[in-house]
């Protein structure tokens, strides 16, 4: 898979086992299309467990707390999208589906494949650890799976590895984040902020 970063406008880093990431994508892919600058897309992995005190049944009575917060947070977050966010019920391992985030990325079917993906992972309704599972949400956005057994077999470590790669030599840390000429911006709510970056950059390539 070539690596555009150096022509993107913005590295956006999601992950798809984040709830933030889900709540901040609607907005985000909204200031790419306003902004007019390209936003290259990938995947991260947090670390939940060192994050939230480990699996669902080491978790102390402070973590669990803070989880139930999160997710009533985002809940009502997700409320004026029309958005359904229901509370995991494990620790996920987003490797599989990442690389597939990769695959559909570079046949330019992105968000055929994720919106759906997302929107059934949510609601409790998709394993983002069966194969069998994503690659039908890759045929459902219109992929080959003979296509797709090909890459995972061939790119799917080494693209990942660059995605991952990229992330540390940027600086990021969790998501959802987005990283404009060095500048780190993470979380949905920063976005704001992110806008008003993006506005310079047009309003001095318009100046000059």
């Amino acid at each position: 898979m070539p690596d555009h970063s150096s022509t993107a406008g913005v590295d956006a880093f999601i992950d798809l086992c984040s709830p933030y990431s889900y709540l901040a994508l609607r907005q985000a892919r909204d200031l790419e299309q306003r902004s007019g600058l390209r936003f290259d897309w990938w995947p991260y992995i947090t670390d939940f467990q060192s994050a939230y005190g480990g699996e669902v049944s080491e978790r102390s009575p402070r973590d669990v707390a803070k989880l139930k917060y999160l997710y009533m947070d985002c809940r009502r977050l997700a409320q004026p999208q029309g958005l359904t966010i229901r509370a995991t019920t494990k620790l996920w391992d987003a490797t599989l589906a990442s690389q597939a985030l990769l695959f559909a990325r570079s046949r330019q079917r992105l968000w055929e494949f994720c919106d759906p993906l997302l929107a059934a992972f949510w609601r409790r309704e998709f394993d983002l650890e069966s194969p069998e599972q994503v690659e039908s949400a890759l045929v459902g956005a219109g992929l080959s799976a003979g296509d797709w057994r090909g890459y995972l077999q061939q790119c799917a470590q080494s693209d990942f590895a660059m995605a991952v790669g990229r992330a540390e030599a940027l600086g990021v840390f969790g998501a959802p984040s987005f990283v404009c000429q060095g500048e780190l911006f993470w979380g949905g709510d920063r976005m704001e902020l992110l806008a008003r970056r993006l506005e310079a950059l047009r309003n001095s390539a318009d100046a000059s």
